[in-house]
Parts: C-alpha cells; sequence; structure tokens
C-alpha cells in the first residue's frame, strides 16, 4: 500500500468542523444523530475542497470512548462524509500500540488522516514528542498520513517548537499540523518555513485565521461549525478571495461566544456549549459523559441570546 502525501495535503483544506459526539440519555452513542448532523454540515456548505470533518475529536469527548466505539464513530462518519466531505479521524492514547491500531482501523474505513495529540499525564520534553510521532508515522508508513496536534496550553511540554517541526518535516507521512502559537513570532516562523510541507490548520478560535491565510495555512478548525456551517462556509470563501479586513470583521461577530467558551473552568464544559448550538437549530446533541454536564436553564438561555445577538438561524 502506498499514499500520496500531497493529495492528502490538498484534501486537507478550509473549515476544519470538529464533530460533537451525540450521545442518548443513558450516555449510549447515537450514530444515526451522528450521520444526521454531518449531513447537516454538508448541507450547509462544507464539502471537499471547502472544508473537512474531524471526527472524533477532543472538544468532542474522544478520551470518553472505548476502542470499539472509536472504531464504530469512524466508520459511521466516513460513510456519512461519503465522496462529499474528507474525514480525518482523531486518535488519542497514552499507549501508542491503541494510537496504531486505531489509526489502521481509520484507514480501513476511509479516513484519510488521524489527528494525534501528544500523550498525556506525563510531562514530555520536544525529544520525547519527536520518537513519538516518528514511531507512530513510522508504523503507519503507507496506509494513512498523520496530523500532529501542537498542545502548547497544556503547560506540559506538548507544544511543537519551530526546531522540532524541521525534525517531524523529515518523516515522509506526517502530512499535517494542527497548530496554534503561543508566541506569534513562533507562529508566523514556522508557516514561514513549513507551510509547503505541511497542511496547516489554525487552532485559535480562528482569531488568526487571516493572518495564517496570508502566510499559507489550509485552514481553520471551528467547532461552531456544527451548528453554524453557512457561518463558516462564508467565511472561508472571504479568506479565499483575499478580503481580510471583511473576513476579520466577519468573524468578530462570534466574540460574546467565545468569551462564554472561556468560561468553561467555571462549570461550563465545552462541548456542551456546541450542543446547545446544535439544539438550538433543531439538531440532536444530546447530553455530554460524566463527569461533565449540560448547560444549565440560565446558561442555555444566556447562550441562545448570544445566538440571536450573533445571528445564528434558529430551528429548521
Amino acid at each position: 500500500m502506498s499514499i500520496d502525501r500531497e493529495e492528502i495535503k490538498g484534501l486537507i483544506r478550509g473549515p476544519s468542523v470538529i464533530m460533537m459526539l451525540p450521545f442518548k440519555d443513558n450516555y449510549e452513542l447515537n450514530i444515526e444523530a451522528l450521520k444526521e448532523n454531518i449531513q447537516f454540515i454538508i448541507d450547509g456548505g462544507i464539502s471537499t475542497g471547502k472544508g473537512i470533518i474531524i471526527c472524533p475529536c477532543g472538544t468532542g469527548e474522544y478520551v470518553t470512548l472505548s476502542p470499539e466505539e472509536h472504531k464504530m464513530v469512524v466508520k459511521a462518519t466516513v460513510e456519512a462524509a461519503g465522496d462529499n466531505l474528507p474525514v480525518v479521524a482523531g486518535v488519542p492514547s497514552n499507549d501508542y500500540r491503541q494510537v496504531i491500531e486505531l489509526s489502521k482501523e481509520a484507514a480501513k474505513a476511509g479516513a484519510i488522516c488521524v489527528m494525534v495529540p501528544p500523550p498525556y499525564y506525563y510531562p514530555v520534553s520536544q525529544e520525547d514528542l519527536y520518537r513519538w510521532y516518528k514511531l507512530i508515522a513510522e508504523e503507519l508508513s503507507g496506509i494513512i498520513g498523520v496530523m500532529a496536534y501542537n498542545q502548547a496550553w497544556r503547560n506540559s511540554g506538548t507544544f511543537i517548537s519551530v526546531p522540532l517541526m524541521g525534525r517531524l518535516a523529515g518523516i515522509e507521512n506526517m502530512v499535517s499540523m494542527k497548530y496554534g502559537g503561543e508566541v506569534m513570532t513562533d507562529y508566523i516562523t514556522t508557516l514561514t518555513l513549513y507551510s509547503k510541507r505541511f497542511a496547516f490548520i489554525d487552532n485559535t478560535f480562528a482569531y488568526t485565521s487571516s493572518l495564517g491565510h496570508i502566510h499559507g495555512h489550509a485552514g481553520y478548525i471551528t467547532a461552531p461549525g456544527v451548528f453554524w456551517p453557512e457561518f463558516e462556509a462564508e467565511y472561508w470563501s472571504l479568506l479565499e478571495q483575499h478580503k481580510y479586513t471583511e473576513a476579520d470583521k466577519f468573524h468578530a461577530k462570534q466574540g460574546p461566544l467565545w468569551q462564554m467558551y472561556c468560561e468553561r473552568g467555571n462549570g461550563i464544559f465545552g462541548a456542551s456549549i456546541f450542543k446547545a448550538g446544535q439544539e438550538y437549530r433543531g439538531l440532536y446533541g444530546g447530553p455530554v459523559r460524566p463527569p461533565f454536564t449540560v448547560l444549565t436553564k440560565e446558561q442555555k438561555k444566556k447562550l441562545f441570546d448570544i445566538f440571536e445577538g450573533m445571528g445564528v438561524p434558529k430551528k429548521r
């Protein structure tokens, strides 16, 4: 088997919608709802060349999945996306063997790439991160592309520095970077040096997407895309037309939403916000798995008032 790195990079482009996993009241997966929610995104203008979906993902509770559930989710996602939308499968684990196994299953299901975060729990060094990605990528060589995930915000050594980026560039099937630089000079430097080598996906609530697009990034992470894909499709269109001032002003409409999201340390779980957004649009989001909870009535009212002010369409 072989993979075409440039072909995969070409598919990783546009708004990268991170899917929320819908659970039933008993916390079991609701696969039919997942498929319906993916079709809603496609109908909203996110499609091949103009977006991807990442499923499962971190904000979408992928760390709560069993290996069998993970396989089920990826299979269902690829089936629902069909030829309309490329699928990147998030594969988290501290066990490199499980990352490799689930990545191979994702490839069999039809995912074009796997998003692999750094190992968690233990602090790691840059050398540790290099060994992690090198081992996993080489085991997946010829099978599927690998997206590294810069997690500078964890403050445990899990950031991908400029020198480490250069070392990862030497690994053939490392195809993409989910990246948000804590220091903007590093962000611009990495894009300047490596935007042709990797498909960079901006991970800053899209606040640096105009800047990133100017310097060659391939797209940006969006969670609001699960309930407002029309907005993200329009925003990406403005970026692609190089209408950066207009794009920045357009994206600024999301400011109040992100302010509430950043309160998640005060009892608000991120997935709860976006699942409430799905409810606002008439979709099924369902509960979040313990230990977290859905929004309270007061929190939901505040959020829905924000949506109304932003101009999010109500239920279909």
